[in-house]
Order: C-alpha cells, then sequence, then structure tokens
C-alpha cells in the first residue's frame, strides 16, 4: 500500500473543458421564506466621513532589469482592473539585487463600486479513514462529483496520510453571503493545490489553475510554482474578493445523518450507507459523501450533506434539515410495528417529507416506530444569484 501524502489533482485541471462549468451559486433571503414578509427595523447605517485610504500591493517577483520590471507591473495593474479593483499606479522599486514592482489601489470602496466577487474557498474532509487507498481515491472521487453536483467548484482533491491508513479532502469554492454595508473591503487571498514531483510540471498546471478560477467568475492574479515542505511542489494561485468587517458567511455548510440503523458488520454498514446517498438525492438535498461508524459492537454509518445558510436577523437558518417523528402509537408484535411504519412512510412522502431513515425499537406488547425525514425552510427554491 502506498504510503505519503498523495496529492490527486481534481477534474478540472485534468480536463480543461470542465472549466464551462460556471460557478453560478443561489441565495437565500427572508423573502424565500413563506410568512417571512414582516418588514424588519433596522437603525440607520453610520455615514462615512470623507477621505479614501490608498494601498500598496507588492509582490515578490524580481527582475533582472528594471526595463523586465516594468511591462511586468502594466499587465498587474490590468489585471488588478479586470479584477475590479481601482488602481492609481505603480512604480518600479529595487529588491534582492534586482527590480520589482509595488502598484497603488484602493483597499476600501463604496458598496456600489465595481469590485471582486465575495468567495470563500472551503476544505472537507469526512473523518474516516480507509485501509486501501484505492478505496480512499474512489471516495474521493465520488465525493468531488457530488460537490460538482451541486454546482459547487471543486479546486482540488487528494488522499493524504493517517497514521497506517489513507483519508481524502476535498477543496471548493463558496459564496460568501456578506453582510450589506456602506463600504467593503479588497483582500488578496493565495490559494495552493496539487502535487508535482518537479517544478516544470507545477508550472506547466499554472494556466489550467487560473483557468479554473476564472471559468469560476473569480479573478485569478496570478499563479506560480511553490515548493512543499515535503520537497514536491504546487500551484499556488492569488485571486482577489470582496470583504467587509463582518467576516465570513458561508452560503452553504455541511451537516451529518447518523443513521438509526444497525448492523453487525462494517461492510454491511457501508453498503448501506452508499444506499443512502440516492435517497438524501430523492429528497432534494445534497449527499456529499457516507461513512460507516461504530455503535458499540455493531455498526451504523453517516452522511454528510450540503445545507444553504440563511441570514436573517436573529441568527443563520439552514435550507433543510433532518427531523424526527416519533410515533405515539405502541403495538404488541413487531410485525404490526412495521407494518404501521411502512403506511407511515408513504404517508410522509406523499406530504412532500421525504423519509431518509427509520427503525423499530421495543419489545413485545411495547413495539414503537421512528421516521426521519427532511424539512425545509422553503417549498421554492431559491433564484441563482450573481455577484
Amino acid at each position: 500500500m502506498l504510503k505519503g501524502l498523495t496529492a490527486v489533482l481534481s477534474f478540472f485541471v485534468l480536463a480543461v473543458p470542465s472549466f464551462s462549468q460556471s460557478f453560478d451559486l443561489e441565495t437565500y433571503t427572508t423573502g424565500n421564506i413563506p410568512g417571512s414578509h414582516a418588514a424588519m427595523p433596522h437603525a440607520p447605517s453610520p455615514v462615512t466621513p470623507p477621505g479614501a485610504t490608498i494601498a500598496e500591493y507588492s509582490t515578490d517577483e524580481v527582475f533582472s532589469f528594471g526595463s523586465q520590471a516594468k511591462p511586468a507591473m502594466d499587465a498587474r495593474i490590468n489585471a488588478l482592473r479586470a479584477a475590479g479593483i481601482t488602481t492609481l499606479g505603480g512604480r518600479v522599486v529595487e529588491k534582492d539585487r534586482g527590480y520589482s514592482f509595488v502598484i497603488e489601489y484602493l483597499p476600501t470602496v463604496k458598496g456600489n463600486t465595481a469590485m471582486p466577487p465575495a468567495v470563500l474557498v472551503e476544505n472537507y474532509k469526512n473523518g474516516a479513514s480507509y485501509w486501501v487507498e484505492r478505496e480512499a481515491q474512489a471516495a474521493m472521487k465520488s465525493c468531488a462529483d457530488n460537490f460538482r453536483a451541486a454546482k459547487l467548484t471543486v479546486l482540488d482533491s487528494y488522499v493524504y496520510d493517517v497514521g497506517s491508513d489513507n483519508a481524502f479532502a476535498v477543496d471548493f469554492l463558496v459564496r460568501n453571503m456578506l453582510r450589506p454595508t456602506q463600504e467593503y473591503a479588497v483582500k488578496f487571498e493565495r490559494y495552493t493545490g496539487g502535487r508535482f514531483t518537479f517544478e516544470s510540471q507545477a508550472e506547466k498546471a499554472i494556466p489550467s489553475y487560473l483557468a479554473m478560477f476564472r471559468q469560476a467568475g473569480v479573478p485569478a492574479i496570478r499563479g506560480k510554482a511553490v515548493q512543499r515542505p515535503d520537497g514536491d511542489h504546487s500551484v499556488q494561485v492569488e485571486f482577489a474578493v470582496k470583504t467587509n468587517r463582518y467576516g465570513r458567511r458561508p452560503q452553504y455548510s455541511v451537516n451529518r445523518y447518523n443513521s438509526r440503523e444497525i448492523f453487525t458488520f462494517e461492510k454491511d454498514a457501508l453498503a448501506a450507507s452508499s444506499a443512502a446517498l440516492p435517497v438524501f438525492s430523492r429528497a432534494g438535498v445534497s449527499p456529499l459523501s457516507s461513512v460507516a461508524r461504530p455503535e458499540g459492537r455493531d455498526y451504523s454509518y453517516g452522511v454528510d450533506f450540503l445545507v444553504g445558510n440563511i441570514y436573517q436577523a436573529g441568527g443563520v437558518v439552514p435550507s433543510a434539515a433532518v427531523q424526527t417523528y416519533q410515533s405515539p402509537e405502541t403495538f404488541t408484535f413487531e410485525s404490526e410495528a412495521r407494518k404501521a411504519l411502512t403506511d407511515k412512510v408513504a404517508v410522509f412522502n406523499t406530504a412532500g417529507l421525504p423519509v431518509v431513515g427509520s427503525a423499530v425499537s421495543g419489545q413485545i406488547r411495547d413495539y414503537t416506530y421512528t421516521i426521519d425525514y427532511v424539512a425545509k425552510a422553503g417549498q421554492n427554491g431559491p433564484a441563482p444569484h450573481p455577484y
């Protein structure tokens, strides 16, 4: 079994045509929730005093001659402007016995000024470990495909070592649902992904990573090859985002559903967990991956799925959640409880409350059943929302 950290380029890097998928995320507001039409009182926003802050953008690039730094600076100014950043010119400077450049720009702008999109790079790990590396790779590929099916851009997916086992991770983009303010700030971020034996291989992959960001609607300013702590190389992408003082508000979060089913063997729990993924899809939520988990001396499973975060006064409301119905009835025989459970599941599904799990419990003369179903914050899905 191959050990050590193994990075796997995402499908976007391996297949350039896949970049045609746009980063078209949805937004949720209280207007999408039935019965939420009451006006929300709010205090007037404070008035910003006159003035402007001017910041400097610098780079670690060093050129042998000033004549080389000048065209590179001009190209970078054009890239910043294309990203929606207001620039105020630049200058060539001496650096490390060579030449570099500095560009002046406005880091804080009014709310109606064109700016880069508000996005976040998120990292997903399901916490499961796999004894055989190819099993981790298969789970990774399936999970990355599920992110794409949910219309989220996957930047990279990779297998990494956890002791004597393997695990996987997925890096993806999600919209940052910024709280409306009078002013927003420009922030430069860096994303590092991929693993390459040689620097030349990383350099060759730079255009693919830049295209991936740009096709997702995120302005990539620059890409370069960087050395990893283990001696291999990765691609680092510099990109610009819009933000404000209220911090991170990701559009989506990952929730986990823990099944009530119990299995004697782990392989049976794993099989049931895989079968549960399409059940969540049919319920109208996006499943990501499933894991087997110990339950005493037996096993059960969990399913990770995406929910939209609805930001409103007083907190955050998930767009969907798994809720539990406990039958008030008791039955003498288990067969009676199972028959009643089957009938109730059909009723729930018909009523638009999709069932994702159930269980019969108890003992003779005192059997009952439980149903887990998906409830949504709004019956009508939100409309796509541009940056």
